[in-house]
């Protein structure tokens, strides 16, 4: 796994075990281990995360093969052999669907600095970058288009869900004020500047937010060399765009601990005997001859106006698997006997 780290104050051999970190984090996040990301805190801003992994996992020998340093930045790659004493949850290979809405740029009077006026869209891309590599249990689609928590009715999430959505991700930035002048008179005017994201993660077959955050940071500004914007390199090496940088980082970390357990739901397309075609395919993760564990979830709502879970698992073997569809087969045909055209399943994890 490749990591990368900047260059702070000419402190290459922290940058380097930075980068190194930022290695080992990648690894465990795609082996499947759960992290415990601990924010470190310094009046009342983020600054970075530590590791940790569950307790029934362990990194046992790590081999640098090479590392790089080019523009401020140090880029290690390294091999890691990561100990699985158990595996962490039954839904942490499945990619489960979520569509990244355009960042809302809430705080667009302060923009006015620097002309960040098109932050909303970069740090859109930036997040789906961070993504790929932070999030390997999520398959992110963007939108063009920013949406407000209040526009997510009940009408909205069902129709994003019946077009193949499990999750929608809101953010907006809520701060990008200027705070104290830093610099002295004879200096490049220098600020601190403030940067806020709100973060809302909805779950859409439960009609619910399940994770909800607000992440900080504050950085030096300068104001001559911020005017590049912030589609370009220059900016996100600035000390301010680093911070932004980090910030996303740690979102697309968190929301990999939100999903990684959580079950891939899919929607049973075609039933022939002892086999039956579902709506998800490698796009999501799926391999013909995985083993699969499904849960059906029933199609009328109970009393509490939910839709319920069969509670009889049935484990079926994928024996054909494309982009977005998969055949699974079962020992017999009795095993499918209760399951319909059109009915949602769950694969993994059944804990809805």
């Amino acid at each position: 796994m490749t990591g990368q780290a900047p260059i702070e104050q000419g402190d290459i051999g922290k940058a380097k075990q930075a980068a190194i970190s930022d290695a080992l984090e990648r690894a465990a996040l795609f082996a499947g281990v759960r992290v415990t990301s601990q924010q470190q805190l310094v009046a009342g801003v983020m600054q970075q995360h530590q590791l940790t992994l569950d307790s029934s996992s362990e990194i046992r020998e790590i081999r640098l093969l090479n590392e790089h340093y080019n523009n401020d930045m140090v880029t290690v790659t390294l091999q890691a052999e990561i100990l699985l004493q158990q595996q962490s949850c039954d839904g942490a290979e499945q990619k489960k669907p979520l569509l990244l809405a355009q960042v809302a740029l809430g705080a667009r009077q302060d923009a006015v600095y620097g002309q960040l006026f098109a932050l909303d869209k970069n740090i859109t891309a930036q997040l789906s970058r961070h993504m790929q590599d932070y999030s390997p249990a999520l398959f992110v689609t963007t939108l063009d288009y920013s949406i407000q928590p209040a526009a997510m009715s009940n009408k909205v999430n069902r129709q994003f869900f019946s077009d193949g959505q499990q999750f929608v991700l809101l953010t907006n930035i809520s701060d990008l004020s200027l705070g104290k002048k830093i610099s002295r008179f004879w200096q490049d005017d220098r600020y601190q500047r403030y940067f806020a994201l709100d973060v809302s993660l909805f779950d859409l077959f439960n009609n619910q937010i399940i994770y909800q955050q607000q992440y900080r940071t504050q950085a030096d500004w300068q104001a001559e060399t911020a005017i590049a914007g912030s589609h370009s390199q220059q900016f996100w090496q600035q000390p301010y765009g680093q911070k932004i940088d980090t910030v996303l980082k740690a979102v697309a970390k968190d929301l990999q601990q939100q999903t990684q357990c959580q079950g891939l739901l899919a929607q049973v397309s075609h039933i022939d005997q002892h086999q039956l075609a579902i709506d998800k395919g490698s796009r999501q993760g799926l391999k013909a001859g995985d083993s699969i564990t499904v849960m059906q979830i029933q199609r009328f709502a109970g009393k509490d106006g939910l839709e319920k879970l069969h509670k009889s698992p049935i484990n079926l073997k994928l024996t054909d698997v494309s982009t977005d569809t998969a055949w699974a087969s079962a020992s017999t045909p009795t095993l499918l006997s209760h399951l319909q055209i059109g009915d949602l399943i769950s694969i993994g994890n059944p804990g809805l």
